[in-house]
């Protein structure tokens, strides 16, 4: 009997998932655009089938003080760079997650910090960061609108989760979400800076933690180097659980650019799935029941001020 179930048995039983840390030519969106194809090419001759680039690997993170670069630099999805994209997919047989500033297509004005999911057969979709980082140490609300929702993707692999740094790190509803829809890889395109001495153990313990949470497979694809103004540290990673052990670091980036990869069983995955029973266990009404109730106590008038005086 396959340790599979069935909702899941069409689709690989392996992934050979890949994370590049990244760095940027800032605001030079033709020599990114050129290492992120350079770098895909690099991964199908690894035998990479799914790879992930960091947030907004495109363009560079960093906005000016002054003026927002990506105001100039956002592209619509589908759009030019991503049928760029998609041609390397179908010409290596390859998935690929790459972050960008997308242009709404709608409204020109409205820019939202997006990955693009493409795979052989062209353009899958699009994730829009929900959690903006704001100043005085982040700018993104200088530049980006949120985000709005929580999709999961349809992939040869099954479906996959993306999510965008802070959505990550900050908010494990989102990953929970993303797992009960059905993910078994959630990928977090990130942008981390370098801003504390822990950051290596934060990248481990996060990404392990949100993998270890809903026992599914995470990955991190981090940026890398120096920016305009801020530096990151790299560090991508890809954890997941290893029956019997309920958290694994699977690999592991250093601070240089450079490609890490694994290949995750979901055999094995489904086997610890199975053993621990969590769906089985589970108190979602529970769960729901108490959100519902957080919820109408936010809504009510005075709320906050009855927050601010209860800390």
């Amino acid at each position: 009997m396959s340790e599979i179930p069935e909702r899941y048995q069409p689709y690989e039983p392996t992934v050979t998932l890949g994370c590049v840390n990244f760095q940027t030519a800032w605001a030079d969106k033709p020599a990114n655009l050129a290492s992120i194809k350079a770098h895909i090419g690099e991964a199908a001759r690894q035998g990479i089938n799914l790879i992930a680039f960091p947030e907004l690997a495109l363009t560079g993170y960093d906005c000016s003080d002054d003026v927002c670069m990506h105001q100039e630099l956002a592209e619509t999805i589908p759009g030019p760079a991503t049928e760029e994209i998609a041609a390397l997919t179908r010409q290596h047989d390859i998935h690929v997650v790459f972050g960008m500033p997308e242009r709404d297509s709608a409204h020109g004005d409205v820019r939202y910090i997006a990955c693009a999911l493409i795979g052989p057969d062209g353009l899958i979709g699009s994730y829009r960061k929900l959690h903006l980082g704001p100043p005085p140490i982040f700018r993104e609300t200088l530049c980006f609108r949120g985000g709005s929702a929580v999709p999961v993707f349809e992939t040869r692999y099954g479906p996959v989760g993306i999510q965008i740094c802070a959505d990550f790190w900050m908010y494990p509803e989102l990953s929970r979400i993303q797992m009960l829809k059905g993910a078994r890889v959630i990928i977090n395109c990130s942008g981390s800076p370098d801003l504390s001495p822990d950051r290596r153990a934060y990248m481990t313990q996060q990404t392990g933690a949100r993998a270890t949470e809903n026992l599914v497979y995470a990955a991190t694809a981090n940026l890398v180097g120096q920016e305009k103004r801020t530096a990151f540290y790299g560090c991508s990673t890809i954890a997941g659980p290893a029956f019997p052990r309920f958290s694994n670091i699977y690999a592991q980036a250093a601070g240089r650019e450079e490609i890490i990869s694994a290949t995750l069983s979901f055999s094995r995955l489904h086997r610890f799935r199975n053993a621990v029973a969590v769906e089985d266990i589970r108190r979602s009404k529970v769960i729901l029941q108490e959100f519902m109730e957080l919820d109408s106590e936010a809504a009510r008038p005075g709320a906050s001020a009855r927050a601010a005086t209860a800390s």
